[in-house]
Protein backbone atom coordinates (compact mmCIF):
# COMPACT_ATOMS: atom_id res chain seq x y z
CA UNK A 1 0.00 0.00 0.00
CA UNK A 2 1.81 3.17 -1.17
CA UNK A 3 2.51 5.78 1.57
CA UNK A 4 3.33 9.29 2.05
CA UNK A 5 6.62 9.64 3.69
CA UNK A 6 8.28 12.80 4.32
CA UNK A 7 11.99 12.51 5.28
CA UNK A 8 14.57 14.53 6.80
CA UNK A 9 18.01 14.21 5.21
CA UNK A 10 17.26 13.51 2.34
CA UNK A 11 19.93 15.19 0.46
CA UNK A 12 22.70 12.93 2.21
CA UNK A 13 24.20 9.51 0.89
CA UNK A 14 21.78 7.42 2.73
CA UNK A 15 18.87 9.85 1.60
CA UNK A 16 19.22 10.04 -1.69
CA UNK A 17 19.26 6.40 -2.17
CA UNK A 18 16.60 6.09 0.02
CA UNK A 19 14.40 8.58 -1.92
CA UNK A 20 15.30 7.38 -4.97
CA UNK A 21 14.09 3.40 -3.96
CA UNK A 22 11.50 4.11 -1.80
CA UNK A 23 9.34 6.61 -4.53
CA UNK A 24 9.21 3.59 -7.11
CA UNK A 25 6.72 2.55 -4.15
CA UNK A 26 5.62 5.34 -2.75
CA UNK A 27 4.85 9.06 -2.64
CA UNK A 28 8.21 10.94 -0.74
CA UNK A 29 8.38 14.73 0.17
CA UNK A 30 12.52 15.75 0.85
CA UNK A 31 13.53 18.00 2.85
CA UNK A 32 17.20 19.95 2.20
CA UNK A 33 18.75 22.64 3.26
CA UNK A 34 19.26 24.48 0.46
CA UNK A 35 18.10 25.97 -3.05
CA UNK A 36 21.32 23.70 -4.63
CA UNK A 37 20.19 20.19 -2.66
CA UNK A 38 17.01 21.22 -3.86
CA UNK A 39 17.87 21.31 -7.38
CA UNK A 40 19.78 17.68 -7.00
CA UNK A 41 16.77 15.77 -5.56
CA UNK A 42 14.75 17.02 -8.49
CA UNK A 43 16.78 15.57 -10.59
CA UNK A 44 15.88 12.42 -8.96
CA UNK A 45 12.29 13.50 -9.01
CA UNK A 46 12.66 14.02 -12.95
CA UNK A 47 13.01 10.33 -12.91
CA UNK A 48 10.93 9.23 -10.07
CA UNK A 49 7.85 11.37 -10.35
CA UNK A 50 6.63 10.82 -6.84
CA UNK A 51 9.37 12.99 -5.27
CA UNK A 52 8.60 16.51 -4.08
CA UNK A 53 11.43 18.73 -1.90
CA UNK A 54 11.31 21.01 0.66
CA UNK A 55 13.59 23.42 2.23
CA UNK A 56 13.78 23.78 5.53
CA UNK A 57 16.92 24.00 7.94
CA UNK A 58 16.05 21.84 10.59
CA UNK A 59 18.22 23.70 13.22
CA UNK A 60 16.69 27.16 12.70
CA UNK A 61 12.90 26.21 11.88
CA UNK A 62 10.65 25.43 15.00
CA UNK A 63 8.39 22.64 15.95
CA UNK A 64 5.68 24.41 14.61
CA UNK A 65 7.09 24.68 11.00
CA UNK A 66 8.69 21.51 11.26
CA UNK A 67 4.80 19.80 11.90
CA UNK A 68 3.67 22.14 9.20
CA UNK A 69 5.82 20.11 6.71
CA UNK A 70 5.01 16.69 8.35
CA UNK A 71 1.06 17.33 8.14
CA UNK A 72 -0.24 14.98 5.83
CA UNK A 73 2.28 12.00 5.64
CA UNK A 74 2.33 8.79 6.88
CA UNK A 75 5.91 8.06 7.54
CA UNK A 76 8.25 10.05 8.96
CA UNK A 77 12.18 9.12 8.38
CA UNK A 78 14.76 11.02 10.08
CA UNK A 79 18.54 10.22 8.48
CA UNK A 80 19.82 13.82 8.99
CA UNK A 81 23.23 14.79 10.22
CA UNK A 82 25.95 17.66 10.68
CA UNK A 83 28.96 15.43 9.74
CA UNK A 84 30.52 16.53 13.41
CA UNK A 85 29.89 20.23 12.60
CA UNK A 86 26.71 20.90 14.51
CA UNK A 87 25.56 17.94 16.75
CA UNK A 88 24.03 19.75 19.21
CA UNK A 89 21.74 21.69 16.85
CA UNK A 90 21.33 19.33 14.20
CA UNK A 91 21.92 15.56 15.28
CA UNK A 92 20.26 15.90 19.07
CA UNK A 93 18.14 18.34 18.57
CA UNK A 94 17.12 18.62 15.44
CA UNK A 95 16.24 15.05 15.76
CA UNK A 96 14.20 15.74 18.87
CA UNK A 97 12.50 18.62 17.04
CA UNK A 98 10.83 16.19 14.63
CA UNK A 99 9.29 13.87 17.41
CA UNK A 100 7.98 16.79 19.00
CA UNK A 101 6.68 17.71 15.50
CA UNK A 102 5.38 14.84 14.90
CA UNK A 103 2.91 13.98 17.39
CA UNK A 104 1.45 17.44 16.82
CA UNK A 105 1.18 17.01 13.02
CA UNK A 106 -0.67 13.64 13.85
CA UNK A 107 1.88 11.26 12.56
CA UNK A 108 2.60 7.94 14.36
CA UNK A 109 4.96 5.91 12.09
CA UNK A 110 8.59 7.16 12.75
CA UNK A 111 12.34 5.70 11.77
CA UNK A 112 15.23 7.41 13.09
CA UNK A 113 18.86 6.40 11.83
CA UNK A 114 20.83 6.30 14.03
CA UNK A 115 24.69 4.86 14.98
CA UNK A 116 25.91 1.35 16.09
CA UNK A 117 25.66 0.57 19.51
CA UNK A 118 24.50 3.89 20.76
CA UNK A 119 23.12 3.06 23.53
CA UNK A 120 26.25 1.38 25.37
CA UNK A 121 28.46 3.96 27.69
CA UNK A 122 31.22 1.38 27.17
CA UNK A 123 31.33 1.44 23.54
CA UNK A 124 30.55 5.13 23.35
CA UNK A 125 33.50 5.43 25.67
CA UNK A 126 36.09 3.66 22.95
CA UNK A 127 34.80 5.67 20.17
CA UNK A 128 37.23 8.42 18.48
CA UNK A 129 33.67 10.12 17.98
CA UNK A 130 32.24 10.46 21.31
CA UNK A 131 30.72 13.33 20.82
CA UNK A 132 28.58 12.32 17.66
CA UNK A 133 28.05 9.35 19.45
CA UNK A 134 26.84 11.26 22.83
CA UNK A 135 24.22 13.32 20.13
CA UNK A 136 22.78 10.32 19.00
CA UNK A 137 22.56 8.39 22.40
CA UNK A 138 20.67 11.64 23.98
CA UNK A 139 18.21 11.13 20.91
CA UNK A 140 17.70 7.55 20.84
CA UNK A 141 16.67 7.64 24.80
CA UNK A 142 14.56 10.58 24.20
CA UNK A 143 12.69 9.03 22.02
CA UNK A 144 12.36 5.94 24.10
CA UNK A 145 11.55 7.60 27.21
CA UNK A 146 9.03 10.07 25.95
CA UNK A 147 7.57 9.22 23.32
CA UNK A 148 7.09 5.22 23.40
CA UNK A 149 3.24 6.28 23.44
CA UNK A 150 2.76 8.47 21.01
CA UNK A 151 5.03 7.59 18.18
CA UNK A 152 5.02 4.16 16.74
CA UNK A 153 9.37 4.31 15.95
CA UNK A 154 11.89 2.15 15.18
CA UNK A 155 15.75 3.11 15.60
CA UNK A 156 17.90 2.07 12.74
CA UNK A 157 21.60 1.67 14.13
CA UNK A 158 23.94 0.96 11.15
CA UNK A 159 27.45 0.32 11.91
CA UNK A 160 30.46 1.84 9.53
CA UNK A 161 29.17 3.20 6.45
CA UNK A 162 30.17 1.68 3.08
CA UNK A 163 29.52 2.37 -0.66
CA UNK A 164 29.78 -0.79 -1.82
CA UNK A 165 27.08 -2.29 -3.90
CA UNK A 166 23.92 -3.45 -1.58
CA UNK A 167 24.25 -7.08 -0.75
CA UNK A 168 20.51 -7.14 0.51
CA UNK A 169 21.90 -9.33 3.63
CA UNK A 170 22.44 -7.98 7.53
CA UNK A 171 23.27 -9.34 10.86
CA UNK A 172 21.86 -8.48 13.82
CA UNK A 173 23.76 -7.80 16.76
CA UNK A 174 22.79 -8.71 20.36
CA UNK A 175 25.68 -7.38 22.53
CA UNK A 176 28.50 -4.53 21.88
CA UNK A 177 31.49 -6.77 21.93
CA UNK A 178 30.50 -8.62 18.66
CA UNK A 179 32.88 -7.31 14.95
CA UNK A 180 31.05 -4.80 13.99
CA UNK A 181 31.68 -5.30 10.23
CA UNK A 182 30.65 -2.96 7.75
CA UNK A 183 27.17 -2.25 5.68
CA UNK A 184 26.60 -0.45 2.75
CA UNK A 185 24.24 2.59 2.90
CA UNK A 186 22.12 1.02 0.09
CA UNK A 187 21.64 -1.80 2.25
CA UNK A 188 20.31 0.84 5.46
CA UNK A 189 18.32 2.50 2.59
CA UNK A 190 16.27 -0.94 1.95
CA UNK A 191 16.09 -1.74 5.68
CA UNK A 192 14.17 1.71 6.03
CA UNK A 193 12.42 0.92 3.51
CA UNK A 194 11.46 -2.88 4.79
CA UNK A 195 10.49 -1.55 8.17
CA UNK A 196 8.42 1.20 7.51
CA UNK A 197 5.62 -1.15 7.22
CA UNK A 198 6.51 -3.78 9.94
CA UNK A 199 4.16 -3.46 12.78
CA UNK A 200 6.76 -5.58 14.58
CA UNK A 201 9.29 -3.30 14.61
CA UNK A 202 7.47 -0.92 16.50
CA UNK A 203 9.56 0.63 20.19
CA UNK A 204 12.45 -1.14 18.61
CA UNK A 205 16.09 -0.44 17.81
CA UNK A 206 18.48 -2.60 15.84
CA UNK A 207 22.40 -2.64 15.61
CA UNK A 208 23.01 -4.12 12.33
CA UNK A 209 25.98 -4.78 9.48
CA UNK A 210 26.14 -7.09 6.63
CA UNK A 211 25.49 -10.31 7.39
CA UNK A 212 23.65 -13.09 5.94
CA UNK A 213 19.70 -12.92 6.82
CA UNK A 214 17.52 -11.34 4.39
CA UNK A 215 16.45 -7.49 4.31
CA UNK A 216 13.29 -8.79 2.57
CA UNK A 217 12.24 -11.13 4.81
CA UNK A 218 10.04 -9.83 7.48
CA UNK A 219 11.46 -12.84 10.53
CA UNK A 220 14.77 -10.94 10.41
CA UNK A 221 13.36 -8.22 12.41
CA UNK A 222 11.58 -10.47 14.81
Amino acid sequence: MSKNIIVFGAHGKIGQLFVTLASNQHKVSAVVRNHEQASQINSIASVAHNVKSHQLTIDEASVEEISHLIKGHDVVVFTAGSAGKNLLQVDLDGAVKTFEASVLANVRRYILISAIHAESRQFIAKSPIKNYYIAKHYADRILINEFNNSLDFTILKPTQLVDNKPTGKIQLFTNDNEPIGTVTRADVASVILKVIGLSNTFGKSYNFANGTLSIDNESTYN
